[in-house]
């Protein structure tokens, strides 16, 4: 397996003066095992088997969340939904606004008995803390019945071609600001 640890990028000429965004560190988590979970109706689960920890070097520094997670829900047609954690508290910087009962999320997508659907993740946090912070995603559902999630494969899952297994990546980064 290849990794590639660097101390910062930046630009060959240097970063001009007053200029912020060089990258200073990058951690990533990459699952590529399956699996599942129920979530009741109108619950969430806290799903920490999927994290990525970053200890930043100044408190002002910022944190560049980017991947994607590989999920599906049972149930026929579905609404699959996340948000970030950061530490065990949502980031209500990266929900959309509260509007009467609808749900806060970061991001979601269309999922049924037959699709493996990719749902990015993509957000610059401002933790302000130089200790250890790490970040998972909670997931949610629209249906009005329990249902199970599954990450990276289908809930129909017979051994062809036509089921897929994949893989979610979480990936941090230090950036200077």
């Amino acid at each position: 397996m290849s990794q590639l640890k660097v101390n910062s990028i930046v630009p060959v000429g240097g970063l001009p003066s007053g200029a912020n965004g060089g990258i200073i560190q990058v951690v990533s988590t990459v699952k590529t095992d399956t699996a599942s979970f129920t979530v009741s109706t109108g619950g969430e689960h806290d799903y920490t088997s999927f994290s990525v920890s970053i200890t930043p070097s100044s408190n002002s520094n910022k944190v560049l969340l980017t991947g994607f997670v590989s999920c599906s829900l049972s149930g026929g047609e579905q609404d699959v939904k996340y948000f970030i954690n950061r530490g065990g508290s949502a980031i209500n910087a990266a929900r959309g606004d509260a509007d009467g009962s609808r749900s806060r999320v970061t991001a979601g997508n269309y999922s049924n008995d037959y699709v493996l659907t990719s749902i990015p993740i993509n957000f610059l946090d401002s933790p302000a803390t130089t200790s250890a912070v790490t970040y998972n995603l909670v997931f949610r559902h629209t249906s009005g019945v329990d249902r199970t999630f599954y990450i990276n494969r289908m809930p129909s899952s017979n051994d062809n071609s036509k089921y897929s297994r994949g893989a979610s990546v979480l990936t941090a980064m230090e950036v200077t600001v």
